[in-house]
């Protein structure tokens, strides 16, 4: 199964406290939408403008709604620059399916958007389509691994405006330029959207610039991690349990030394504990053939809370491992015993189960926020 992998970054011109141009992101394991939207002028206004844009159609265009009718919506819900007589937003929403392994793209007066192949920058064709005497242009192409998508605002074209070595701002040749060097040294789409707008940063000292927004979005195969914590409630569903962990895509992890116990009985493979790993923060590591990592469970459940909440800085190798496994993943799914842990039957420890419930819910909700699928199942 494949994937996007989303990146991007912004700046905020001279003197405002937002950037007014906004991106919206909506997915699931079927598909995924992404929205630019460059409000106009810059500061609060243009970002509320652009946010409702992206906002109304990330969520309409990802719930199916015909494409016309979204516009129809936007259009009508946003006001026209009395003066200029122009959109107070402009608009481009990418629709990647992957199921039917297609991209589509609808731009309304949006200015910059680049798609790269094997690196080298395709032509896109697009059908022009009338919606409320606006003009919407739509591109189709079916996409592949690898591919990469750059949606930007015109803050990176016009980069540099008025100076000396880009009196009409850092241009369309120039950034293409730009993108191909970087694809061709296989450089990473997060570091690619950080470099521009810092070129664009750095081009603007001089002038009054303008917000930017690059949203980088690369096709790639789909990175799935399983965690089995704590054991079932009904023993008779041990196996499938098991199973299920054993069976799924990508990497596996046992998160719990009761839970280690049972996947040991059910396969009949020993976990080697790493002793080297233990430390005053955690309990150590262990290894099992077929499992890509074996940790204690409260303790590096709780470590890897209060890492994404900046709680703390110093971590146990269990939660360090995790956290990356964490980070590298797509999609996320918890494999949860409601069992309550025989090995915390001491009364100090009867908040066990309802702790480990409430950490898994509050770690899946951080990792959603970060773009994460997550898949929570009970037994």
């Amino acid at each position: 199964m494949i994937t996007c992998e989303i990146n991007y970054a912004s700046k905020n011109k001279k003197g405002e406290w937002v950037c007014g141009d906004s991106i919206k992101i909506k997915r699931n394991e079927e598909k995924c939408v992404v929205s630019v939207s460059d409000g106009l002028g810059s500061g609060v206004k243009a970002n509320i403008l652009s946010t409702l844009t992206a906002t109304m159609a990330t969520t309409m265009v990802f719930n199916d709604v015909p494409i016309k009718e979204v516009f129809t919506s936007i259009i009508s819900t946003l006001p026209t620059c009395k003066v200029r007589k122009i959109s107070y937003s402009t608009l481009a929403t990418c629709l990647i399916d992957y199921k039917k392994k297609r991209c589509t793209i609808f731009e309304y007066e949006f200015p910059l958007i680049f798609y790269f192949r094997d690196g080298e920058l395709l032509n896109l064709k697009k059908i022009v389509k009338k919606v409320e005497n606006k003009k919407l242009t739509v591109s189709e192409i079916d996409i592949k691994i690898g591919d990469s998508i750059f949606l930007m605002t015109d803050g990176i074209s016009q980069a540099g405006m008025g100076t000396d070595m880009y009196p009409f701002g850092f241009g369309e040749e120039n950034i293409i330029f730009e993108l191909k060097n970087l694809l061709k040294n296989k450089v990473e789409h997060e570091n690619i959207v950080k470099h521009m707008i810092r070129l664009a940063e750095k081009l603007d000292r001089y002038s009054k610039g303008d917000d930017a927004l690059i949203a980088g979005l690369k096709i790639r195969e789909k990175r799935v991690l399983t965690i089995m914590v704590g054991p079932p409630e009904d023993e008779s569903k041990d196996r499938i349990v098991v199973e299920k962990l054993l069976n799924s895509r990508g990497k596996k992890v046992i998160c719990g030394g009761t839970t280690g116990q049972i996947v040991e009985r059910i396969t009949g493979k020993n976990i080697d504990v790493d002793v080297r790993t233990i430390s005053k923060n955690s309990p150590p590591i262990g290894y099992m053939e077929g499992v890509d990592l074996v940790t204690e469970g409260i303790i590096t459940l709780t470590q890897v809370f209060r890492y994404y909440e900046n709680q703390i800085e110093e971590l146990g190798i269990g939660a360090k491992k995790l956290i990356e496994m964490l980070e590298d993943a797509d999609v996320i799914n918890f494999l949860v015993g409601r069992a309550i842990n025989p090995a915390h039957q001491n009364p100090l420890f009867t908040h066990d189960i309802s702790l480990k419930f409430r950490l898994i819910n509050d770690i899946s909700k951080i990792l959603e926020k970060r773009g994460k699928i997550i898949n929570l199942e009970y037994f």
